[in-house]
């Protein structure tokens, strides 16, 4: 994956009696999660679907994606979002805390997992940085553990997050045998910071460094929807 144009946005349909936010995080993910033979996708915190509606619209080949979220709202938004796009008999939506996935879906299930995790656990930062900084990592760590769990063995996982997480997010994929490979940073437009950065990765892969790609340009992309039923 390129730059921005090398993005496919589909067209689907987004429910008229709900507020469905797809960000820029979701439509990267959604595009940079592709990879041919893959049978079954799962999405750790999954929000109200896009991501998952993204990887079946674009890739036909894909036989099963499950999300997984803690939030029965934002569950329902996506199984009505599922639904009007007519890919109920490929996603399922399982109301649930990421830590118990296993005991609904098993060990070593999915071809291919993905997540967006939160980079801040609650709107407003505590006071206490080193507190904050604790529990952000705390709750990465239940997404790369309930990851690894459901992940077969030497397939692959993509996150995307915040570039200042990097670091801190790589010692903890390592430490749970989840090896980062690939490195693509996400531009808001050219001659600007990078603001996200997607990190591709093997579950028990070797440590052989990592490459970094061709960055992502958010101002090219171009995403087109249709509203209602």
């Amino acid at each position: 994956m390129g730059d921005g144009k090398g993005l496919k946005i589909p067209k689907f349909h987004t429910p008229s009696a709900f507020e469905t936010k797809h960000t820029h995080a979701s439509i990267v993910l959604g595009n940079c999660s592709l990879v041919e033979r893959t049978r079954t996708v799962v999405e750790l915190g999954c929000g109200n679907g896009v991501v998952l509606v993204l990887i079946a619209l674009l890739n036909p080949f894909v036989e099963k994606l499950i999300g997984v979220d803690i939030n029965p709202k934002a569950c329902d938004v996506a199984r009505e979002f599922v639904r009007i796009n007519s890919l109920e008999d490929r996603i399922e939506i399982i109301n649930m805390d990421i830590k118990n996935v296993c005991d609904q879906i098993g060990h070593d299930f999915a071809d291919l997992v993905v997540f967006n995790p939160p980079f801040h656990i609650s709107g407003k930062v505590s006071k206490e940085k080193k507190r904050f900084l604790e529990r952000n990592k705390d709750v990465f760590e239940d997404f790369v553990v309930a990851a690894h769990n459901i992940l077969n063995n030497r397939h692959r996982f993509c996150l995307i997050t915040s570039p200042n997480n990097i670091l801190t997010y790589s010692t903890i994929l390592m430490n749970n045998k989840m090896i980062p490979k690939f490195l693509t940073p996400v531009y808001g437009k050219k001659n600007s910071e990078s603001k996200l950065v997607l990190i591709e990765g093997i579950k028990n892969g070797k440590l052989q460094g990592f490459r970094v790609k061709k960055p992502i340009f958010l101002d090219e992309i171009r995403v087109s929807t249709i509203s209602g039923d």
